[in-house]
């Protein structure tokens, strides 16, 4: 089974933020994450990111996610994104030039 699953916030006027992410039997995906550039580093698209991993935790799955950068895929931006990503719990599995891929293991308390 792979369900497609997708999180829209309304921020105001005609501005949406989105994440869309799937599942298979394993593992849960982050696809993207969109939010307009005026309403960035307000804790938006963490906010998205925790939903996904709540729905993780509570089915026991790993979440995983491929990483790129909109716009110039600097090392300095891919290092950007593995350190927004890695507040959540999220490892490095590889890294390239324009994108690195993560993984991130269901949180069970105690």
């Amino acid at each position: 089974m792979n369900l497609v699953g997708e999180i829209k916030w309304f921020l105001g006027e005609d501005d949406y933020a989105r994440m869309k992410y799937s599942e298979d039997r394993h593992c849960l995906f982050i696809e993207t994450i969109l939010v307009p550039a005026r309403y960035r580093n307000q804790g938006i698209g963490s906010e998205l990111v925790r939903h996904v991993l709540v729905l993780a935790d509570a089915l026991g799955k790993k979440t995983r996610v491929s990483a790129r950068p909109i716009g110039n895929a600097t090392p300095e931006n891919l290092d950007r994104l593995v350190g927004f990503y890695s507040r959540f719990g999220f490892t490095v599995e590889d890294r390239g030039m324009t994108i690195v891929y993560m993984v991130r293991r269901p949180f069970s308390p105690g």
